[in-house]
């Protein structure tokens, strides 16, 4: 029932520089979310959903899937490469949909999470990104001096908050996929407005596209 992009490899998008979509100048806190499921791999190299990588070709920030461990992946900050296997996924079905949340900034340690999971990597790195592209479905640079391990599997919607998204957040959009948050606006006893994470939408790319 979900429209979505299919990546066989060789394909990507950029996006801005991280940096330009900072709510303000004090905000350093993010939250990448992914719909996904797999798909056939046809490559030995692990393929990439995401990447944010510097002009000399350092990975920052990055994660893969395995291509030949359909339960795998891989987070790569500051180029230190860990590994998880994890039970109950499995991408060589594509019909299996997955959330995928990556939390970052430059003031914590970096958090992955499959559907409400949190996967225990031992990934104790901030991150201090500066003029970095965000690259889906490749790992890339703004300069495409680098650009390799294209991502293979479907990607249904992509979602980047301005904020590091709470556990039970990330737990309420698992088990409702086509909602963000249980209300669409906070208000207080009075009715006035209360600002919430839902302010921190920086971008929805929700894939959808009726036509090739």
């Amino acid at each position: 029932l979900y429209n979505s992009l299919y990546f066989t490899g060789g394909s990507w998008i950029e996006m801005a520089r991280l940096d330009s979509m900072k709510m303000s100048s004090t905000a350093n806190d993010f939250t990448l979310q992914f719909w996904i499921s797999g798909g056939e791999v046809d490559t030995n190299e692990a393929p990439a959903l995401f990447s944010l990588t510097d002009e000399s070709g350092t990975i920052i920030l990055s994660l893969l899937r395995d291509p030949n461990v359909n339960n795998r992946l891989t987070t790569v900050i500051k180029s230190q490469v860990i590994s998880k296997d994890i039970n109950n996924i499995d991408f060589s079905n594509s019909g299996n949909f997955y959330l995928i949340s990556v939390v970052f900034s430059n003031n914590d340690n970096v958090k992955v999470y499959i559907d409400s999971t949190l996967l225990e990597m031992n990934l104790s790195n901030t991150i201090n990104f500066d003029s970095e592209m965000l690259i889906v479905g490749a790992i890339a640079n703004e300069q495409r001096t680098t650009l390799e391990n294209f991502w293979y599997g479907y990607i249904d919607e992509i979602r980047l908050w301005n904020t590091a998204l709470v556990d039970s957040t990330i737990k309420f959009q698992t088990e409702h996929p086509d909602k963000l948050g249980d209300h669409y606006r906070y208000t207080d006893i009075n009715g006035n407005e209360i600002p919430s994470y839902l302010d921190s939408l920086i971008g929805i790319w929700r894939l959808n596209f009726e036509n090739p």
